[in-house]
């Protein structure tokens, strides 16, 4: 009675735990690239897309700075902490998905795309200044 008891605990715990859904990990996949940088122009709202258009200055792509926008979708953005995404003076650092065109605006009968460097996938915010 008492082998009985033990087999079947292991039996029950085990299959509880290989059932049990797996934690999210958010790893960067072969298609995202690694960026960061300062907002330097309050997001422009993109008429005809559900998304914030918004400059970076540096943006750091790669070893060598430089100078261009990022658009940040709410619905496909995972933000982390301090959820300030795009406020101007605060350092983002995250991953992208590259020449993505997410922003398109409004003008005379239709909309057109608004060039972007790509489309924020994650986005991690620091303090306002940067400390």
């Amino acid at each position: 009675m008492k082998n009985f008891f033990w087999k079947s605990s292991v039996l029950i715990t085990s299959m509880v735990l290989f059932m049990m859904p797996p934690f999210h990990s958010y790893a960067l996949v072969p298609p995202l690239l690694s960026w960061g940088g300062y907002p330097v122009i309050t997001p422009i709202p993109c008429t005809c897309s559900a998304s914030l258009w918004s400059w970076f200055a540096p943006l750091y792509l790669s070893s060598a700075p430089m100078t261009g926008p990022m658009v940040y979708v709410p619905e496909g953005t995972v933000p982390f902490p301090n959820y300030t995404i795009t406020m101007p003076g605060a350092p983002h650092l995250g991953a992208y998905l590259a020449g993505v065109q997410a922003c398109w605006m409004y003008a005379g009968t239709g909309c057109f795309p608004l060039y972007s460097v790509g489309v924020m996938a994650f986005a991690g915010v620091g303090l306002p200044g940067g400390k």
